[in-house]
């Protein structure tokens, strides 16, 4: 069978595989597939998401970087996502900092803006990570969850009084939604 042919066949079946959370079985496939993986980002980025699954950081990084590496740009935001994860996991803050802002630039994304104000924050740039929150919550003005993230990030840094409003702001739009 052509090589055209059997990556789509194996992202499929890899893709199968992760939606079970069968993470080892995924990595078998991949591994057995290793010529066709090294060349193919999605590939790439399954192998290392479900070493990233396994709290296997070292090895989630080395295939997320590779897949970085020939990702097509405007794909490129999934395999900058999944090392800014991490990054965070192996407490690497300003690398998770540079990876989730790449993301943004490319694509709104809550999952990584709430893990970009998560490195901000664990940096110590507190104005940054509440920033980060503002915006996303002003390009999605009816999203009760970046409300949520926002009263958890203001409790965080001890200002309960801020955060009981912005969870009853959050609270309201669930009942409106």
């Amino acid at each position: 069978m052509p090589k055209a042919v059997q990556v789509p066949r194996l992202l499929k079946t890899i893709q199968a595989e992760m939606k079970k959370e069968r993470w080892r079985g995924a990595i078998s496939l991949l591994k057995e597939n290793s010529s066709l993986v090294d060349r193919h980002w999605e590939l790439l980025w399954n192998l290392g998401w479900c070493n990233f699954k396994l709290e296997r950081f070292n090895q989630a990084e080395k295939y997320l970087t590779k897949a970085t590496q020939i990702a097509p740009e405007k794909r490129n935001y999934t395999c900058q996502f999944g090392l800014g994860m991490v990054y965070l996991k192996k407490k690497q803050y300003r690398k998770a900092e540079r990876a989730l802002s790449h993301v943004l630039r490319i694509r709104e994304s809550y999952a990584a803006r709430l893990g970009l104000a998560l490195a901000y924050l664990k940096q110590g740039k507190t104005e940054e990570a509440e920033d980060t929150h503002l915006k996303g919550m002003r390009l999605r003005p009816k999203s009760c969850q970046r409300y949520e993230a926002y009263a958890s990030f203001l409790s965080d840094v001890g200002r309960e009084t801020e955060s009981e409003k912005i969870n009853q702001k959050a609270k309201d739009l669930k009942r409106l939604n």
